[in-house]
């Protein structure tokens, strides 16, 4: 049971061997990846009919579409002739998909509509419409932000964020409700990928040890006293701080309060939409911990930019999130020194069978959550593990929960055994 490799009743431990094993990083493919709601993309990156960019859900590529009647679909980016990446691009317009292996095309709803030598190969016996590219179960929208899910049973997308909403809604009221993404930035990194996810949640805590040649740079952290941070049974964590930064912001850009019920003088500082996307409030970096192995990720980067910014001060801004938060940015690479070492230092035997420490703010937390009223939370101070203990509570549930189970159509062979 992956429950007993976390222990937030008594000892306040964590099992170092989640972080480095092969066999649960398989199973997080199954389970955690696979019924959870992912991050694909951003409406604006998806305006016209035939505009697409490719994605990742876990390991699996997907590709995902403007339709023609103005809905959004993803299918898997994967030839049903012989398993070859359909569309090798991040993102572009298009009518057709073709892979370059053999030349199957399909449309941009994943429609097989041609195949080279069908009449010769297959005797005009193929059945097209059985061999189109694997549709993604459920797309859905929210204020912008597309997700997908393998899982059928998945709560609805709205739902699934209810608790992520004072974070989430925060994030994109403080650029002015209207946002465009700038990027992608991509990059691996060694590392596995639940560090940066819970990390980017709830770790207030390394700020002044990991990163103190850039906070002695800019004058020192916020205080401490002003910033909290939240938990919730979906995974869901942020730190969130009260000093009316966004309420600021809106008066300065002449932008009335949030019409989505979060409290405009409560501004996100960082948070993670469980399992892996996350953002920092403020500058407005997304980041996408794309697993690729226990002991590898893909980081997958965007700045939000309210939409409609003249070109130089979206140049600025970008700049400042470069020189900050991308790969080679001061806290960037502060971050990715400790999650590449630990990578490095985890794989020798006694140190995965070492359990870690998690108790920071254990029985200190308040389980009504009354810094974010109307909200079904916790919070807790922002020196607190509050919520990498509900990152892993969670992922603990899904991990000894079912693995997704799939059935994927395919027609039988034509008459005479040709297909």
């Amino acid at each position: 049971m992956y429950a007993d490799l976390i222990d937030f009743d008594t000892t306040g431990k964590v099992s170092a061997d989640i972080f480095h094993s092969e066999e649960t990083y398989r199973r997080e493919l199954s389970t955690v990846f696979a019924r959870s709601w992912l991050f694909l993309a951003h409406e604006s990156q998806l305006r016209a009919p035939g505009d697409f960019v490719t994605a990742l859900m876990g390991e699996d590529p997907v590709i995902v579409s403007r339709q023609r009647d103005g809905g959004i679909r993803a299918v898997l980016n994967v030839c049903r002739h012989r398993g070859m990446r359909v569309c090798r691009q991040d993102s572009g317009n298009t009518k057709r998909f073709t892979c370059s292996f053999h030349g199957w095309t399909y449309d941009t709803a994943g429609e097989l509509v041609k195949v080279p030598r069908e009449t010769e190969g297959y005797h005009d016996r193929l059945d097209k419409k059985g061999w189109s590219l694997t549709p993604v179960t459920r797309v859905e929208s929210y204020r912008g932000m597309v997700f997908g899910t393998w899982d059928p049973d998945a709560p609805a997308l709205i739902d699934y964020l209810e608790t992520a909403r004072p974070a989430l809604d925060s994030f994109i009221d403080t650029l002015g409700s209207d946002i465009e993404l700038a990027g992608p930035m991509k990059w691996r990194i060694r590392g596995n990928w639940k560090m940066p996810a819970e990390g980017l949640g709830t770790d207030g805590y390394h700020a002044e040890t990991t990163h103190a040649s850039a906070l002695q740079a800019i004058g020192g952290m916020a205080e401490p006293s002003r910033i909290f941070q939240y938990s919730s049974a979906a995974g869901h964590a942020a730190a969130m701080t009260d000093l009316g930064v966004t309420q600021r912001m809106h008066e300065k850009a002449g932008v009335g309060p949030s019409p989505h019920g979060t409290n405009d003088t409560v501004t996100v500082a960082h948070a993670t939409v469980f399992p892996n996307f996350s953002f920092i409030g403020y500058s407005g970096p997304l980041r996408v911990w794309q697993p690729r192995g226990p002991e590898e990720m893909e980081v997958w980067g965007w700045v939000a930019v309210p939409a409609g910014l003249d070109a130089e001060t979206r140049r600025q801004k970008l700049r400042g999130v470069t020189v900050s938060f991308s790969s080679s940015g001061v806290f960037g690479c502060d971050d990715s020194e400790n999650w590449s070492e630990i990578a490095a230092v985890g794989r020798g035997f006694v140190a995965r069978s070492t359990p870690l420490n998690y108790q920071m703010g254990m029985g200190f937390d308040d389980p009504a959550g009354t810094d974010l009223p109307g909200f079904d939370v916790r919070t807790g101070h922002l020196f607190n593990d509050i919520g990498a203990r509900g990152f892993y509570t969670r992922w603990a549930e899904l991990m000894d929960g079912p693995e997704l189970a799939l059935t994927p159509s395919a027609p039988p062979p034509g008459a005479n055994g040709r297909g």
